[in-house]
């Protein structure tokens, strides 16, 4: 489900090695001042073209753009492919993530990490068996509490799944979890956040927070709460 970058064509080459050669046989200035208006007019229709190969409609997951720190951890997310995880507001702004933990922190409280007011309207996250991004409403998450069960950035994240029994079956794997540790992103709240990331931010009771544990209730960091 990972979206393909599409190339971006650039044509004028020819064009300007013809207006060249006919200038220098004619030695007409006129030819010249014809072909330079019709280079110019054809920069715009290129950046036009261009932006519209970058649009993705708000439903749809979108390439992770180059160099994108994680909102809530700082990791560049694109150099985390099968982990990473995104999702759009309702206003169409795109929030770009290195993984499940992370957007499961920011998801809890958006404001703490700086998001808009508009609602969370889609989620994208990577699936354990295939590393392709799914659409979590229809995921299925195993809880995981434990760092090493699963050798995934960040340590510890709720491990999402295509399909419930791939996830029946991971928890079978693990005297620690049963049914009860599978979850869905109707789940996600305040207390799965700080599962994950609680060294990263500690929620009020607003659902507000602060990084670094300025926003939390004992101001100490969320450092018992922490995804390590």
């Amino acid at each position: 489900m990972n979206p393909d970058e599409l190339p971006i064509g650039r044509r004028r080459l020819l064009g300007t090695v013809g207006a060249g050669v006919a200038a220098g046989i004619a030695g007409c200035v006129g030819e010249d001042t014809e072909d330079d208006p019709g280079d110019t007019e054809d920069d715009p229709g290129d950046a036009e073209d261009e932006d519209h190969e970058e649009e993705v409609p708000a439903d749809e997951a979108a390439a992770f753009p180059e160099g994108l720190e994680c909102v809530v951890c700082d990791m560049i997310a694109e150099e985390y492919p099968e982990w990473n995880a995104q999702l759009v507001h309702e206003d169409g702004e795109r929030v770009f993530f290195c993984s499940a933990g992370c957007m499961a922190a920011y998801h809890a409280a958006p404001e703490a990490f700086d998001g808009p007011d508009s609602e969370v309207a889609d989620v994208w996250v990577t699936d354990f068996e295939t590393g392709e991004l799914i659409d979590a409403a229809d995921a299925h998450f195993v809880r995981v509490t434990d760092p090493d069960h699963v050798d995934d950035v960040m340590m510890r994240n709720p491990t999402p799944f295509a399909d419930r029994v791939d996830a029946e079956t991971f928890v079978e794997g693990f005297e620690e979890y049963d049914d009860e540790d599978i979850i869905t992103l109707e789940e996600f709240d305040r207390e799965l956040g700080e599962l994950y990331r609680g060294e990263l931010v500690e929620y009020d009771e607003d659902g507000d927070g602060g990084e670094d544990g300025d926003g939390g209730e004992d101001g100490d960091g969320g450092e018992d709460g922490g995804g390590y």
